[in-house]
């Protein structure tokens, strides 16, 4: 039988990971020079939005009545540094690092989570289908430099 307060907090840390890629997408795109990555910020923000609603009905689902909306400090911090960075000269490239930089992260606790054993098929399938775009834009980014870098939001 599957242990429903691991699932939950699982759920609970992938949901605020969601958050604050949401966050962190919304903060670029705000800062953004180039108006076609500011738009393509936007619509990542969106898309992470949307991965956490889909995880917070799975929360709900596995008995989380109350599920936290809200990022992590860790996440409010590394917005607040890409911001810095941003405003100090680094521009569209400094605020491309910090969400590559954050979405490397992402990606990494996604697989934890895909590989949980505990982790029941129907989660580990909306979360293999979550991690998709992260994978595909982190191999781009992989085998661009510069600013071809922009390429990795396509």
């Amino acid at each position: 039988m599957p242990d429903n307060k691991h699932i939950g907090e699982e759920l609970r840390e992938l949901i605020q990971l969601c958050r604050d890629g949401q966050e962190g997408y919304r903060a670029g795109a705000e800062h953004a020079r180039d108006p076609e990555l500011r738009r393509l910020l936007n619509e990542v923000s969106l898309e992470r939005a949307k991965f956490a609603g889909d995880l917070e009905s799975e929360a709900v689902r596995w008995g989380e009545p109350d599920v936290d909306r809200s990022g992590t400090a860790l996440g409010a911090v590394h917005r607040g540094w890409a911001n810095l960075k941003s405003a100090l000269g680094g521009g569209d490239d400094a605020i491309l690092s910090s969400v590559e930089t954050g979405d490397e992260a992402a990606r990494k606790r996604y697989d934890e989570a895909i590989c949980d054993a505990e982790m029941p098929d129907a989660i580990v399938g909306i979360l293999r289908n979550q991690r998709k775009p992260w994978w595909e834009r982190w191999i781009a980014s992989e085998l661009c430099a510069g600013s071809v870098r922009r390429s990795i939001f396509k």
